[in-house]
């Protein structure tokens, strides 16, 4: 689940005048009950005066965060679960700091601090806990902390292996975090490649790292695409059930189960290459979900339409067809 750390504002002043004065917006539609405990869109790149999250919030009842000011959002809309993303490149941008070290951008090979940084790991989580610490005080002082019960705490270590070493790394990883906020749940989304071509090619990628057992949710992210590119899979429940839960070789379900630990799918709702995934994937996917007592939630990737990967990949938004088919699967 990847998203971008360059959190954006984005304020937009529309005052619409008639005659008789200013326009009254559409009614909503009444809210329904969400089909699994966590359900909602993964949706960032938002402020209060510019956002589609009323209408979310009557058929979703999750919703994202990455400072606080978007808690007290969704706070004041309803939201019955607030998943907080931290920010972990703040993490290595202070580390880099402190040792007078260059950061690298985005556009230059991964970097392995352990390599040029022999005691990495004991300086990376003394930045870390203070970091935690300084975030707990923000969201304390801001009044919101009691309104966040979900933090997502890393994104894909086993494609990070530059940073998350090992697996005792990752472990101590979610420990200091539970250690720092021991009242609130702790999720990480999981990702592997194990193609030795490809990791050659991508030297900080490779297995799985397990979740650790502080760890409260596993999130698993099955789209419709891997290394190779898109999938063309039939509109069988049969074979689009078989992607998510075991073929897809980046992330499955199946994997995820043998933790025994609750599991939250992030569902594929990306535009590729200007194409929007088949009805049928977005359907089934829900579908087959739905019927699964062990998947705890499902959260579609990813709504924002200033979201841009590569130029591939894009946010549902741009589609508005694909939105209206998310929200009525549950009307």
């Amino acid at each position: 689940m990847k998203i971008s750390r360059l959190l954006a504002i984005y304020f937009i002043l529309s005052v619409l005048v008639t005659a008789c004065g200013t326009a009254e917006p559409p009614p909503l539609p009444p809210p329904i009950s969400p089909p699994f405990e966590y359900y909602g869109w993964v949706y960032v790149f938002y402020t209060d005066s510019n956002s589609d999250l009323k209408r979310m919030a009557t058929y979703t009842n999750t919703a994202f965060a990455t400072y606080p000011a978007q808690v007290k959002i969704l706070s004041a809309l309803g939201f019955k679960h607030i998943i907080y993303i931290l920010n972990e490149s703040i993490i290595l941008e202070r580390l880099t700091k402190n040792e007078n070290l260059t950061a690298p951008n985005e556009s230059q090979a991964a970097v392995f601090y352990q390599d040029i940084l022999p005691d990495f790991r004991e300086k990376f989580f003394t930045v870390y806990r203070d970091y935690l610490t300084q975030l707990k005080e923000e969201l304390v002082m801001t009044g919101v902390y009691d309104a966040i019960d979900v933090f997502s705490i890393a994104d894909e270590p086993a494609l990070h292996k530059n940073v998350y070493i090992d697996q005792a790394f990752l472990d101590q990883y979610a420990d200091v975090f539970k250690q720092v906020f021991p009242d609130k749940k702790s999720a990480i989304a999981f990702a592997e490649i194990t193609d030795p071509a490809v990791i050659v090619t991508r030297p900080e990628s490779g297995p799985h790292l397990a979740p650790p057992d502080s760890l409260d949710l596993i999130i698993v992210d099955p789209y419709f695409y891997d290394l190779t590119g898109e999938k063309d899979l039939p509109c069988r429940r049969d074979v689009i059930q078989d992607w998510l839960y075991s073929a897809n070789p980046l992330s499955n379900i199946n994997w995820a189960k043998q933790f025994n630990k609750p599991i939250i799918v992030a569902g594929d709702a990306e535009i590729k290459a200007g194409k929007s995934p088949k009805d049928c994937y977005v359907t089934e996917t829900y579908r087959i979900l739905q019927d699964d007592a062990s998947i705890a939630g499902l959260v579609w990737f990813i709504y924002d339409k200033e979201y841009n990967e590569g130029g591939y990949l894009t946010g549902a938004a741009n589609d508005p067809a694909l939105v209206d088919l998310i929200e009525n699967l549950g009307r």
